[in-house]
């Protein structure tokens, strides 16, 4: 009888996306959660006082869920949801590229292939994208261009990704004739590329709220720039944690597996 077993496949696939979701709820939950309430605040604020200029009294909607529900249960269901979505990209990605490796006799350095894809998956998926479409608490953004916003985002989501996963084939095909750092010089040159002509072509919207105007004077001010600017950077910073646990991970699950493999079996006799 065998003194150790193999990592359940399922557990390799999915353990590192929950972990990194988890961390990424940690983080979200410390560091944002009070920007979203300062920008709750300020939504309120300037609702009330447009409905106070307009003439009219101000009516607070009813939620259908308290504020501690969504901050909590809701927020942390999505978030790992989520980091687990990410994870099993991840391992996949992670699978392809090191089934073609081995088809040319490289054998990649488990965790630091691992660590470089989460770096690559996170610049892909999150940064380039929020370069051009960053993150808005509430209060930011107009309602009409809600769709436009978000069909925007998925759409230069969808182009990153895509180009992405071409040039890292097309570094690896160019791998063989110029070598792996001048071929890896050549694909990042060249999302770089198509990512920059993307950001230009496609449109802008610069929706901040500005000071509030009134017959005596200044009502309100606009939206407090560093509540803007700390949310956008901690958005950034969080997606950074959820893929650097999610490679570190799988890093750790991978070695483990190869001990194992490794190790000599044992047999009860008796």
């Amino acid at each position: 009888m065998p003194l150790s077993a193999e990592i359940p496949a399922a557990a390799r696939y999915l353990l590192p996306g929950a972990v990194g979701g988890i961390a990424a709820f940690v983080f979200s939950r410390v560091m944002i959660e009070p920007l979203i309430g300062a920008a709750v605040d300020y939504e309120a604020a300037r609702e009330h006082a447009e409905s106070q200029l307009a003439g009219g009294g101000h009516e607070h909607g009813r939620e259908l869920f308290s504020r501690a529900v969504q901050e909590n249960l809701g927020a942390a269901v999505g978030v790992v949801v989520f980091g687990i979505v990410m994870g099993v990209l991840f391992a996949v990605a992670y699978t392809a590229i090191v089934g073609v490796l081995e088809r040319r006799d490289v054998r990649p350095d488990p965790t630091g292939l691992a660590l470089l894809l989460c770096a690559g998956m996170f610049v892909a998926i999150a940064l380039v994208p929020g370069l051009k479409y960053p993150a808005n608490p509430p209060g930011v953004g107009l309602d009409d261009t809600v769709q436009a916003r978000s069909t925007g985002f998925l759409l230069i989501t969808a182009i990153s990704v895509v180009s992405a996963i071409a040039e890292v084939a097309a570094g690896l095909r160019w791998s063989r004739r110029w070598g792996m750092w001048r071929a890896s010089a050549l694909a990042v040159g060249g999302y770089v590329v198509v990512m920059l002509a993307a950001m230009v072509l496609m449109p802008s919207f610069h929706e901040v709220p500005g000071a509030l105007p009134g017959p005596d004077g200044l009502v309100l001010d606009g939206f407090p720039a560093e509540v803007l600017a700390e949310f956008r950077l901690y958005s950034l910073m969080n997606q950074a944690v959820m893929w650097l646990v999610i490679g570190a991970v799988w890093a750790c699950l991978t070695s483990v597996r190869a001990a194992t493999s490794a190790r000599p079996k044992s047999f009860v006799v008796g």
